[in-house]
């Protein structure tokens, strides 16, 4: 009983919390392509549009930092998994997959009102906007992966194929059977788990101590039928195929001392995507995006304004004119164009 009350207590503080992050922004929700309800937000106005996808047993919490810095220029989208707290739980367990949140952030988008956009996808996230470009190539005016894999999202932890398939069955198990570790959720919220997290896997000197209560209350919040079915279908896809055929301007991000989602991934991504840069952050781990949010903020910037500045300067594409401009006119462009793109 008091277990309950402990658990309701903290998640009652992490809406809380949310509604202080992201309370500027709109609320809304759209029904899938199998009636499951997909629950997003969005704040600000400005092309490129900026779309999030976050990882599993998690949300956008982190991406507040993100929201701030680029709201008043840019449209943003934020929004949950089919099975994760802001959204529905499906029906069919079976249908958590990779290729289906690709479908699902199809009908955010169309719902958004948003045709193209630039996707930046952290953990999972990574290989929900890879799928995404698989499927709907067309919606897509740059990726950038942030601290994710593209398959097999446990190689990490199972160094041989049959290792990997006794983590994918274990996780399945799971989620049919989740009571087998529910004695671990009041366990999930208590205050030693951040410093044991920084122990682990954050850097303690990087993370700020209430992001992490913020993740470990979400995760008190999880559907955990849902959450272990994710995982499992996360630690099945394979998006190797996907990278060679990527054409948009691509930024990869990643933590020197991420050890979910190792350096190596990055530099693979790095290397198979043609034309793509990379950004490396010194010291961050797998939630790097709440450790050193400025850097990637003006990381992102600068690949916005290298690759999408006429969208952000509001020009469209014209016929070239027939007849030349005297060269006094070409100069006050030139002026006027490279005042505008210094200013934010």
């Amino acid at each position: 009983m008091l277990s309950k009350w402990y658990i309701k207590k903290k998640v009652a503080q992490y809406d809380c919390k949310m509604e202080e992050l992201f309370g500027d922004c709109e609320e809304h929700s759209v029904e899938s392509f199998d009636g499951t309800r997909i629950a997003y937000r969005t704040i600000g106005e400005g092309e490129p549009a900026i779309v999030h996808c976050p990882g599993v047993f998690t949300s956008y919490m982190f991406f507040h930092y993100m929201k701030n810095y680029f709201s008043p220029n840019h449209k943003l989208v934020f929004w949950d998994y089919r099975g994760h707290p802001e959204s529905d739980v499906p029906d069919n367990l079976e249908s958590i997959t990779l290729e289906n949140c690709a479908r699902d952030l199809k009908a955010v988008m169309d719902d958004a009102g948003v045709g193209k956009a630039v996707y930046t996808g952290h953990s999972m996230g990574v290989m929900t906007i890879l799928e995404f470009y698989r499927q709907f190539p067309g919606k897509v005016l740059g990726l950038i992966p942030i601290n994710g894999p593209y398959r097999e999202g446990f190689e990490f932890a199972a160094e041989t194929k049959k290792g990997q398939e006794r983590v994918t069955t274990a996780l399945r198990f799971l989620s049919h059977k989740p009571w087998l570790m529910e004695w671990f959720r009041p366990v999930v919220v208590l205050p030693i788990n951040v410093a044991i997290a920084k122990k682990v896997e954050i850097n303690p000197t990087m993370c700020p101590s209430q992001e992490m209560t913020l993740y470990f209350d979400y995760v008190a919040k999880m559907d955990w039928h849902a959450g272990f079915q994710a995982l499992a279908a996360m630690s099945v896809y394979d998006g190797s195929d996907i990278l060679e055929t990527v054409k948009v301007p691509t930024l990869v991000i990643c933590g020197d001392s991420d050890t979910w989602a190792p350096k190596k991934i990055a530099d693979e991504l790095h290397r198979r995507i043609k034309g793509s840069e990379l950004a490396v952050i010194p010291g961050g781990s797998h939630a790097t995006p709440a450790e050193n949010p400025q850097m990637i903020n003006y990381r992102i910037d600068l690949f916005l304004k290298n690759h999408f500045s006429d969208l952000m300067e509001g020009k469209h594409a014209k016929p070239p004119k027939k007849k030349a401009a005297s060269r006094a006119g070409r100069t006050g462009a030139a002026s006027a164009k490279r005042a505008g793109s210094g200013a934010r």
